[in-house]
């Protein structure tokens, strides 16, 4: 007696019961009540543990959530790295006794120009460069003028500097999206220079952005006491008066107002704000000026740690930061020669705060306290947002937003609805198609295309792939052709009995005969699927994945288990006649 089937049956039913492990979190909507336990500090139910941690994944197009288009400032980022070799470059020179008058980079900040007292110092300069900069900075063909050296970065230097700052900015982001606790988000590089970052199920899509976008450039600078507060102020109004300048407070703003004020703020310092913003509308009620020394005297990468506290006083909530032993010294030392001297914590040009120094601070630890007029949720709220991004490092170069679209999760719950009637009503006109016209025989193409979507499901699950609307599309067309693989068989068939055939025989010989155009049809298809996700983008990598999944299940299941069953009743309850 041919056995075959029992192993058969035994390969398809556990199959199915994988499948249907694989798909109880989603049933249950086990992950989204485990971050619910999660954040409330409650217990987890101990047979969460038996199943997978996490279920199937829905796109932005069925969940909702936030589509954001980020342009990464490359070119500022290029200009940073070159005035920092350039900073090494100088501090190696003084290490032979070579000091420049002085060093600046030109309008285009692409190149530095380097100023030495006397032409002998322009060639150690020189010979240094070729010796310790040749692979990173090269000098520039036009030289700005007797005892300039103009420097660049080599070509291929630049092209690696510039793929380094996209491939951390999309680290960076992934971290911080990852610490403000969304599942599933997605962030991938489109282009030279631009981020796209999809967010499924965000619910606070300002904060997000905010979190994402914010530079993180964490420095210490010293407030000047050159100018009083007053005359301060009437340069800021004089400056933004007479150049018709609107009163804004971001960092262009900022930056053009110094750019202004250049020649009339003491040599080496420039402004910045201390912006103070209602609880309730978020505007800013208050921008407080400040001379600062233009000097960074710590800067984040001398950041250890950074964590929210609480004022044992007042209770407001604030953000304690400790340095690395280098920052701890530069603080310690900074401290001690300013006691009594206001600091300015800055992040991303803003200030933060100014506090005193009224003793010498050793112990390499501060605290930047939040903007006043907030209430304490709001404070709180502000003070981990701070404490992820300065955990997460700043970024590589600023991010500009090109295209931001927040889809509700109504619209993604409609168009699950749309898209579920819409495969339930196709799936019932095939399935009674099937019943009538092939009997009993339809009824198992019918099981095997249900189990075929069963196995999709579970496969996208496991593989955490995501599903997306055009997915659903290529599950309806997986649907298509499992039926029509059926079809083939089961014609086959057909004429099999037609010719006289006996059963076990016509199901023999229909499989094989109808094998070779159902492997052409669902492989050249499936190579079609390749090439779709190799080349294509987003949703229509969507598509080919699953339709790729369905295809491979599809053989299993019009193949492998329809023919298995077959051999259960023609060989276990030998019947005499099919029903087809």
């Amino acid at each position: 007696m041919d056995s075959t089937w029992k192993w058969k049956a035994g390969v398809i039913l556990g199959t199915v019961v994988l499948a249907v492990y694989a798909l109880v979190p989603t049933f249950f909507e086990f992950p989204q009540q485990r971050q619910e336990l999660e954040a409330q500090h409650k217990p987890i139910p101990w047979y969460y543990n038996f199943f997978p941690e996490k279920g199937l994944n829905l796109g932005l197009d069925l969940r909702g959530g936030i589509y954001i288009e980020m342009d990464v400032q490359v070119d500022e980022g290029v200009s940073t790295k070159l005035d920092i070799l350039a900073q090494d470059l100088i501090r190696d020179l003084k290490k032979e006794n070579v000091e420049p008058s002085n060093w600046k980079q030109d309008d285009s900040h692409k190149f530095i120009d380097i100023n030495f007292k006397n032409e002998t110092d322009l060639a150690k300069a020189l010979t240094l460069l070729d010796k310790d900069y040749a692979t990173v900075l090269q000098r520039e063909k036009q030289p700005a003028g007797n005892g300039v050296l103009r420097l660049g970065l080599t070509v291929p230097y630049t092209k690696q500097v510039r793929q380094d700052i996209l491939s951390q900015a999309v680290q960076a982001v992934r971290n911080r999206i990852d610490r403000y606790g969304l599942s599933e988000p997605a962030v991938q590089r489109q282009g030279e220079t631009r981020l796209v970052v999809e967010l499924p199920g965000a619910k606070d899509p300002e904060r997000a952005i905010k979190i994402i976008q914010q530079a993180g450039k964490l420095e210490f600078k010293l407030v000047s006491n050159k100018m009083a507060a007053t005359e301060l102020g009437n340069l800021i109004g004089n400056a933004r008066k007479e150049n018709n300048l609107t009163v804004g407070y971001t960092t262009e703003d900022v930056q053009k107002l110094n750019e202004l004020l250049k020649s009339k703020l003491p040599e080496g310092t420039e402004i910045g704000f201390e912006l103070t913003r209602d609880a309730a509308t978020s505007q800013i009620t208050q921008a407080k000026p400040y001379l600062l020394d233009r000097t960074a005297y710590i800067s984040g990468d001398m950041l250890k740690s950074a964590q929210v506290q609480s004022d044992a006083r007042m209770g407001e909530p604030y953000v304690s930061i400790s340095f690395n032993p280098i920052g701890a010294k530069n603080f310690g030392d900074l401290t001690k020669a300013h006691v009594k001297e206001l600091l300015a914590i800055m992040l991303d040009g803003n200030v933060m705060s100014a506090p005193q120094i009224r003793e010498p601070i050793m112990n390499g630890q501060c605290r930047i306290d939040l903007g006043g007029n907030q209430d304490r949720q709001t404070q709180l709220k502000e003070a981990k947002d701070l404490t992820l991004v300065l955990q997460e490092g700043a970024l590589p170069a600023r991010l500009k937003e090109v295209t931001k679209t927040i889809i509700g999760p109504t619209l993604g719950a409609d168009s699950i609805a749309k898209s579920f009637k819409a495969m339930l009503f196709g799936t019932l006109v095939v399935v009674l198609f099937m019943l009538i016209y092939y009997k009993w025989s339809g009824l198992l193409a019918d099981a095997a295309v249900l189990i075929n979507t069963l196995f999709i499901f579970a496969l996208l699950a496991m593989f955490q792939a995501t599903l997306t609307l055009p997915g659903m599309a290529g599950i309806a067309l997986t649907i298509g052709m499992a039926v029509d693989a059926n079809i083939l068989v089961f014609e086959r068939i057909r004429d099999e009995l037609t010719l006289g055939q006996a059963p076990k025989a016509a199901v023999a010989a229909g499989y094989g005969n109808a094998m070779r155009a159902i492997i052409d049809s669902n492989l050249t298809t499936i190579i079609s699927g390749i090439i779709l996700y190799q080349f294509g983008t987003g949703p229509i990598k969507g598509f080919a994945i699953t339709l790729i999944i369905g295809l491979v299940c599809n053989i299993f299941t019009a193949v492998v288990m329809t023919r298995a069953i077959y051999d259960l009743f023609l060989t276990k309850y030998k019947i005499a006649r099919i029903s087809i």
